[in-house]
């Protein structure tokens, strides 16, 4: 009787342990998804805030920027031409010296306008009503008055709008980028592009500088800022320097503004 039986005990031994396998391999599967859900969830959440930090200490530069603008505009920019008005005054007086007083007046009323020009560049409102590319335009114009370098401004393609938010952080980027040439790189030539496509907004910039070793930029160097303000705005950012000159990239993704205009 027992050996009749045995088949019946290996064949439910093997059901419950194949059941028992079964329910061991689901709940394994299980605990699995919800451990790779939560690293998920962990990894967007800290995505999330070093977003969040991003935008709010670029808040905080573009609010200091524009108090910077308005103390530059208002207090300088006073002074400037309060000095100016004085020296126009006694220059009728100062005979011997005349022509020196109206160079010294010429001086200052280029100041003024350079500090105008500065001003506005710095000023967020400012360049949200001008729009990126009269932005540029104002930049370019101010280097080539000042014979700083040789400039050169391209747009190509059909325009058309993009968020002023992100315009702003672009705009600062590439303004980051005309710092850099000015400061460091002892270039001749920058040269500017913007080509407006379908999907995207690419925007060249480039110098013929010195460049640099891109390895060893520094926290908190404009390299830095450019990298972290790219990645707010989900651009693509490429950019290489070397003995011949230094150039940046910026592939701005458009599909999503035009998929929301069309809706």
């Amino acid at each position: 009787m027992e050996q009749k039986a045995l088949p019946y005990v290996i064949i439910i031994t093997s059901i419950v342990i194949l059941l028992l396998l079964v329910i061991f391999g689901i709940l394994f599967t299980y605990f699995q998804k919800k451990k790779m859900d939560f690293i998920i969830k962990q990894k967007e959440q800290e995505k999330q805030f070093d977003k969040t930090l991003k935008k709010s200490q670029i808040e905080i530069q573009e609010s200091a920027l524009k108090n910077i603008a308005w103390e530059l505009h208002d207090n300088v920019g006073q002074l400037l031409s309060l000095a100016r008005l004085e020296l126009n005054i006694l220059q009728p007086q100062l005979t011997e010296n005349s022509e020196k007083v109206k160079e010294i007046s010429n001086i200052i009323g280029d100041s003024l306008q350079e500090i105008r020009s500065i001003s506005k560049t710095l000023n967020a409102e400012v360049i949200n009503n001008m729009g990126i590319i009269e932005s540029i335009q104002v930049e370019i114009n101010r280097f080539n008055k000042l014979k700083f370098i040789e400039t050169q401004f391209e747009v190509k393609g059909e325009v058309y709008d993009i968020p002023q938010k992100d315009e702003i952080i672009l705009f600062r980027m590439i303004q980051e980028f005309f710092s850099n040439t000015i400061k460091h790189s002892k270039a001749t030539k920058l040269h500017v592009t913007i080509e407006y496509l379908p999907d995207m907004v690419k925007f060249c910039v480039n110098d013929n500088g010195q460049g640099f070793d891109i390895t060893k930029a520094k926290k908190g160097s404009g390299l830095i800022n450019i990298k972290s303000r790219a990645s707010l705005i989900n651009t693509k950012l490429i950019y290489n320097s070397s003995e011949d000159g230094t150039q940046m990239n910026l592939n701005y993704p458009t599909k999503k503004i035009k998929n929301y205009e069309n809706k």
